[in-house]
């Protein structure tokens, strides 16, 4: 036994040590095409988009103007908000940072949007957290010059994390360049991974520290106990778990490796001073931060203090895992801003693919190493590692809201190892894999995360597609829009609407602007609340006698119901809480409601029947429209149930008279009461099949109750022409109701 670990060290020090890295010039290759790549996510992300950034900087930001930590409290008046229970290493490293610059503009710079869908990534545009008064090219002066130093910084950390991945691939499968290349990748390439390496946040400190000890305990797997490194291991624990408590997860899978490995070498004094190691010097290293909990809160981390000031959550396992699990996946691979900014379906398609193959493939590596001892305990480290975070991560979630990507990073080094074994194992070439995603995770940043936060441009003039109008509200003018064509549109449609403005002169009111779908009976179906370019650009920084280009989809809910006209009603308001501004026209007399008609929406699940109670009926109006039923009610109430049969187009309405006798042809009549009414949707957006009801409330004259005769037809309003129906004048006569004048 001692003479095969033995074997198995000196092949290690062969493949892992001085010699190995002399032989290897390129390994930092990867490490600094990570670095480059991270660069252009540098570029593409404003500061506070990735989740929580703005808190991160609130600590930073506490520590270097008082000198002292935060304290947790149930206020929430100040910006480092929950962030204030984290371990502070990260935050001490980058408040000298901030120190050293003016950032005296700090508070002019930062503006929250208050219009932003966090969270919410299935709605389109108003992604931007606060307002940046110049995305691109990036603001490099006062606060936002601090804050790119300290994101540099941070994707400097965020590099050698990726080096020690690499040097850890290695060190798992030696003399293997090309599974380290793709164990490394899997991470490296990960669009959320660069996300999230350049904000400003403590998941990359952790993560960076977690790869170094992860690296050095797989190394001493290879090569045996070394003081020296066991020393390092254990300062390396204990930094992980003072830049994060996740980093604690690292000391009980050390031990249990090292366990392992004193029952296969039988050196009782390596791993005496390892654990040592991993219990010292996370102690000295991190005790004042928890004692300093003990006396302020009460507890040893202050999570529980966290929870309470900020909300915690009871939910069972079974609806975690069910409803959360979903979340969690696709934001690992790529969920951009606050949790509100997918990628293409695709993209998580095939990392659902590449996971579960990478899983699988596994099954068959450790079916083929059954005997291979070393690589089991390396495998086995790693799945522990993987397990023990995930089980952590669980019982955070159970808590709080906590199902997100990014939380796994510290463990990234097993999932990317664990799963190149895999695909390793089922001879899937590594290039087929790393050159995709490293292609993918340069076009991310110009497909997804740009067009979110880049404000609208300025034109010249209008297009010649665009309508012009002279409508304004207030000192901004609506120029021209271009809408849709008049359509039929159905739940989960997406309307576009591109509005031009020009303001006629600058202000120090902030206004939003709303863009309503709304039906016949002026009922909204949909409603965009947004600042100018879709939250990008607040109405206090446009400029006089510049014309914007406003772009907007409007996307009609799912759960939308029922059969109507529609139009787009458009308008503005002062933020927050102000009543419509009123519009006027150029006159500067008031105007109605601004309003652009688009056709007719039908949700075909929404088709209106009467009741078994009502009559059927059964006549065909111009071919083409049949009553199916009709029902008086209430002495003065009419409904027509109608079907479609087959497609018509026209300005069409129904009429409904009541007269005081039946018609008689050529003679005179007398009509009590009239009712028309337009079908809810133009009939030229309905298909043949799809049935409506009228319904027409008669007011005859007071003392009228009698029974009367009534008539019903349709009309072409345009051509002032009744819809043939085999009945004199066109119209259908229906049995004498008794009518009643209405309370």
């Amino acid at each position: 036994m001692q003479g095969r670990f033995s074997a198995w060290k000196e092949t290690g020090e062969r493949m892992t040590g001085l010699s190995a890295l002399r032989a290897m010039p390129f390994q930092w290759l990867l490490p600094l095409a990570f670095f480059s790549v991270g660069l252009l996510y540098l570029y593409s992300t404003p500061h506070f988009e990735a989740s929580d950034s703005d808190e991160h900087v609130g600590v930073i930001k506490w520590i270097a103007e008082t000198g002292t930590l935060p304290v947790q409290s149930a206020q929430h008046d100040h910006l480092h908000a929950q962030e204030a229970s984290q371990p502070p290493l990260y935050y001490l490293l980058m408040a000298p940072v901030w120190s050293a610059m003016d950032t005296s503009d700090f508070d002019d710079f930062f503006q929250f949007n208050p219009l932003v869908y966090m969270g919410h990534p299935e709605r389109l545009g108003n992604r931007s957290l606060a307002f940046y008064r110049q995305p691109y090219p990036p603001d490099i002066r006062g606060a936002s010059l601090a804050l790119y130093v300290i994101r540099l910084l941070t994707l400097g950390l965020a590099t050698v994390s990726v080096a020690a991945m690499f040097q850890s691939a290695r060190t798992a499968l030696p003399g293997r360049p090309g599974f380290a290349v793709l164990a490394t990748a899997l991470t490296a390439f990960n669009p959320m991974f660069l996300f999230i390496s350049v904000s400003v946040s403590n998941d990359v400190l952790v993560t960076t520290f977690a790869s170094l000890a992860c690296w050095l305990a797989l190394l001493t797997l290879r090569l045996g106990f070394y003081s020296r490194r066991s020393v390092i291991l254990g300062m390396l624990v204990g930094l992980a778990a003072l830049s994060k408590l996740s980093g604690l997860a690292l000391a009980p899978v050390v031990a249990l490796a090292g366990a392992w490995l004193l029952w296969r070498t039988g050196d009782r004094r390596g791993f005496v001073i390892l654990i040592g190691a991993i219990t010292l010097a996370p102690l000295l290293l991190t005790s004042w931060w928890f004692l300093r909990n003990l006396a302020l809160y009460g507890e040893l981390f202050g999570t529980a203090t966290m929870l309470e000031n900020f909300g915690g959550r009871h939910i069972p396992l079974p609806q975690l895992l069910l409803e959360e699990f979903e979340g969690l996946r696709i934001s690992y691979w790529g969920l951009f801003g606050s949790f509100s900014i997918f990628t293409h379906r695709i993209h998580y398609l095939l990392m659902d693919a590449l996971s579960l193959l990478g899983f699988l493939g596994l099954l068959v590596f450790l079916a083929q190493h059954r005997r291979d001892r070393m690589m089991l305990s390396i495998v086995g480290f790693l799945a522990c590692y993987l397990a023990l975070g995930g089980v952590t991560l669980i019982w955070w979630a159970l808590q709080t809201t906590a199902s997100t990507g990014r939380l796994l990073f510290p463990y990234s080094i097993a999932i990317g190892i664990l799963l190149a074994l895999g695909i390793r194992a089922l001879r899937v070439p590594a290039a087929l894999i790393v050159l995709p995603m490293f292609a993918f995770s340069i076009a991310a940043p110009f497909a997804y995360i740009i067009p979110q936060y880049d404000h609208p441009p300025p034109v010249k003039r209008l297009p010649d597609s665009a309508v012009e109008t002279t409508i304004r509200w207030g000192d901004i003018t609506l120029v021209g829009y271009e809408a849709p064509a008049e359509a039929r549109w159905s739940p989960g449609d997406e309307i576009p609407l591109t509005l031009y403005w020009e303001p006629l002169k600058a202000t120090d009111e902030l206004q939003a602007l709303f863009i309503s779908l709304i039906n016949a009976d002026g009922a909204s179906l949909a409603t965009i609340d947004s600042f100018p370019g879709w939250g990008t650009l607040p109405t206090t920084w446009w400029q006089p006698a510049v014309i914007y280009k406003d772009d907007y989809i409007l996307q009609i809910p799912e759960e939308a119901q029922g059969i109507s006209n529609v139009q787009l009603h458009i308008g503005w308001y002062p933020f927050p809480g102000g009543a419509n501004i009123q519009p006027v026209l150029e006159s500067g007399e008031p105007a109605g409601a601004f309003t652009i008609p688009i056709g007719a929406f039908v949700n075909p699940d929404s088709q209106q029947t009467l009741e078994a109670d009502a009559i059927k009926g059964g006549a065909v109006f111009g071919e083409a429209i049949r009553l199916d039923a009709w029902r008086f009610s209430d002495g003065h109430i009419l409904e027509l149930e109608w079907r479609l049969t087959r497609e018509i187009a026209g300005d069409l309405r129904i009429f409904a008279i009541v007269l005081k006798d039946r018609y008689q042809p050529d003679q005179p009549f007398e009509i009590v009461a009239q009712a028309d009414k337009t079908p809810p949707a133009r009939l030229d957006f309905l298909k043949p099949g799809e049935t409506f009801v009228t319904r027409h409330r008669f007011e005859p004259p007071p003392g009228s109750a009698a029974e009367y005769s009534v008539y019903i037809g349709w009309y072409d309003e345009s051509l002032s022409q009744r819809l043939g129906v085999p009945y004199p004048q066109n119209m259908l006569e229906l049995p004498a109701l008794p009518f009643s004048a209405p309370e």
